[in-house]
């Protein structure tokens, strides 16, 4: 059995499931509680009354006010949950501690470069860094990215995303996903900016490229009306639309107009849900996969970095164009 170390309680830590049974894995200490192989049995919080509370609700036997307390232990995975003001420090402590896994909620930390120096140690000292992309463990992603990948679906010719909450907080989940799904994205102009999460992480509209020159265009939303994550890929074969936050897919083929003759429209939807419901398991199975015979993660240091610099550009975009104020 795998010892799993939680570092910060809050939400994606564990609130989100904690009194609900639905079926829906959204934390981590859902995800590894449920996972055979694996066993939370320590957490960090300083909130006293909180840090009782999450080993209550999950049945984990030790809990801690600061790292160094479990700084001489040994864990096969270590989470790192809390703010991202914190992620830094924690990172670097983790480097000098017996962990095999880390698992860390995006950004990486606030600053790309410290992000960079980061990735670059865990790389130099052979330790595994995750970043909890959780789209990129849905199943139905990789078999999207197998079909675009394959040229089933042709060429992008273009890609459309909707987004709230902050250009690094839920921006960099759409840019981590193109990157994914499309390869590299080169930010081109930001025409719109507003502060609905942090003045620091500000909501973009923004252009990208990819390599083959498909524009991508993302439109950042104000989460004070509604949230909102989803994506409209356009191919030459094919329209991909990424619904209801991931959780639904649908497709419509390329056919010949039953109306006009000569012209190829777009079929009816066909929508049908992803495991997105199940992200959170897969990524703790891709961790166990990865303890047992290394195999590789889908979401690395090196991937969450490249998604974190394209968002970072983009808000110096926005800045230095007047979109944005200091």
């Amino acid at each position: 059995m795998n010892d799993v170390l939680i570092i910060g309680c809050g939400a994606i830590a564990g609130g989100y499931d904690e009194g609900r049974d639905d079926g829906v894995i959204r934390t981590h200490a859902k995800a590894f509680s449920r996972h055979p192989g694996f066993r939370p049995t320590a957490c960090v919080e300083p909130d006293a009354d909180r840090r009782a509370a999450f080993m209550a609700a999950w049945g984990i036997p030790e809990g801690f006010a600061s790292l160094d307390e479990v700084a001489h232990r040994r864990f096969a995975v270590a989470c790192v949950c809390g703010p991202t003001a914190t992620h830094a420090e924690i990172l670097a402590r983790l480097l000098d501690m017996d962990v095999a896994v880390v698992l860390a909620e995006k950004p990486l930390t606030e600053d790309t470069a410290g992000a960079a120096r980061l990735v670059a140690a865990y790389a130099e000292r052979g330790r595994a860094l995750a970043v909890n992309y959780l789209r990129r463990f849905d199943p139905a992603m990789t078999a999207l990215k197998h079909d675009i990948a394959s040229g089933q679906l042709g060429t992008l010719q273009a890609a459309v995303g909707y987004y709230t909450k902050g250009m690094l907080n839920n921006g960099s989940h759409m840019v981590d996903l193109l990157q994914h799904l499309a390869g590299p994205l080169e930010p081109e102009s930001v025409h719109r900016a507003l502060v609905d999460y942090h003045s620091d992480d500000p909501t973009l509209d923004c252009t990208l490229t990819t390599a083959s020159g498909a524009p991508v265009h993302l439109h950042g939303l104000d989460r004070n009306a509604f949230t909102i994550f989803e994506l409209d890929l356009m191919f030459e074969y094919q329209r991909v639309h990424l619904l209801d936050s991931g959780f639904v897919i649908s497709r419509q083929h390329v056919v010949d107009s039953p109306v006009f003759t000569g012209y190829r429209v777009l079929s009816p939807a066909e929508a049908e849900p992803t495991q997105f419901d199940q992200a959170f398991a897969q990524v703790a199975e891709a961790v166990h996969r990865h303890l047992q015979t290394g195999a590789p993660l889908a979401s690395t240091g090196e991937s969450a970095l490249a998604a974190q610099a394209v968002c970072t550009r983009l808000i110096a975009m926005a800045r230095q164009q007047g979109a944005l104020t200091a």
